[in-house]
């Protein structure tokens, strides 16, 4: 593993990004101890308070272009294999990028392309943010009841420990992947927190009530509406409702 490490840089993804462009081979980790400037879906802030795991991975996929989309999902699958390998909690995961632990997120998933050439991207940056040892009071009011870390859970361990075995878990399924996709999906449908769940899928202006009917084949999530009708989502936002009517 080809590691850099920082105590606190503004977000992993962003020196990955850069290292990657320079050359950086896959399999190379960028870690760090706090992020000031981490970032999730839709240009939203992920916060990242020291006490979590905070790492971005460069791969170089040799995948058909309809496939990479489902390289998020094969980091949800590795994310949970090295957790469940390192300190034995078994997770979630909530389509398309969170890491569930008891009704409540452990982690994120975010994934960044670089420029394309011969119609695929020269690599792809896996970023990854893992609530390890921070405690409620270190994230904003809003978020506390919505997040959860494994030191909660009854995992104690520190953030440095887990890296080798979720970069390898991480590494290996994106090798599964390419190898034999049906496994790849078969694993992560397995872990599928929305089947099955009352939730709000909410896309532009619109927000549809519905149940989570589970992962298509090209990874998409099948939600189903109240009135029957399915419906395939790439992009937009899916919050299970839970019992006091408000999302986590």
């Amino acid at each position: 593993m080809r590691l850099h490490r920082f105590a606190v840089v503004d977000s992993t993804s962003s020196i990955a990004l850069d290292l990657a462009r320079q050359g950086a081979a896959q399999g190379t980790v960028v870690h760090a101890d706090q992020q000031t400037g981490g970032r999730g879906r839709n240009g939203r802030q992920f916060c990242s308070p020291p006490g979590g795991l905070y790492f971005s991975v460069i791969l170089r996929p040799e995948l058909e272009l309809a496939d990479l989309p489902l390289l998020t999902l094969a980091t949800g699958v590795g994310l949970c294999r090295g957790i469940s390998r390192a300190v034995g909690v078994q997770l979630q995961l909530k389509w398309p990028n969170d890491l569930y632990c008891a009704d409540r997120k452990l982690g994120g998933i975010l994934t960044e392309s670089g420029p394309l050439r011969a119609g695929l991207p020269e690599f792809v940056v896996i970023g990854v943010g893992i609530n390890v040892a921070a405690l409620p009071e270190d994230f904003p009011p809003e978020l506390r009841s919505r997040i959860i870390s494994l030191a909660e859970a009854g995992a104690a361990s520190s953030p440095i420990a887990l890296l080798p075995d979720l970069v390898d878990e991480l590494l290996s399924a994106a090798e599964q992947l390419k190898a034999n996709k049906a496994a790849l999906l078969a694993a992560w449908r397995q872990r599928d927190y929305l089947l099955g769940r009352p939730l709000e899928y909410c896309s532009e202006d619109k927000v549809i009530p519905a149940v989570g009917a589970g992962l298509a084949e090209d990874g998409r999530y099948v939600i189903i509406d109240r009135c029957g009708g399915e419906h395939r989502v790439m992009a937009g936002d899916v919050s299970p409702i839970m019992l006091n009517n408000k999302n986590k």
